[in-house]
């Protein structure tokens, strides 16, 4: 039984400096779209997307900071249902984010997948 609850507990905790900064649900027929953050407490190094109920490759990101600032990290990902990027460290110290745009396409032409965005703080 402790090896079971030791086991859970490692689980969690690559998980438990993530906070989910926004979903939004994409179309397969559109290439574009947008997660806004809204505004928080603290800031984020880093970030982290997970794509569930399909297949889709994106193949750019774009971070818009609270300054105003832009970064657009080297992005190539094939996601599958369920995957997730690497982490994507965000340049400089703590970065307080307005919204991360992110481009898309899917084999399939129709139905929907969500697009979740973490934040590590």
């Amino acid at each position: 039984m402790r090896a079971l609850v030791a086991a859970l507990v490692l689980l969690t905790l690559p998980t438990a400096d993530w906070e989910l900064l926004g979903t939004r649900r994409v179309s397969f027929t559109l290439d574009h779209d947008a997660i806004i953050v809204s505004p928080r407490e603290g800031g984020f190094t880093a970030i982290k997307i997970e794509v569930l109920g399909g297949n889709l490759a994106m193949y750019n990101v774009k971070v818009t900071f609270g300054n105003g600032q832009t970064f657009s990290p080297d992005t190539r990902i094939q996601f599958h249902e369920g995957s997730w990027s690497r982490t994507i460290d965000l340049p400089g110290p703590v970065r307080m984010l307005r919204r991360v745009d992110f481009w898309y396409r899917s084999r399939l032409r129709r139905g929907v997948a969500t697009v979740r965005l973490f934040g590590k703080k």
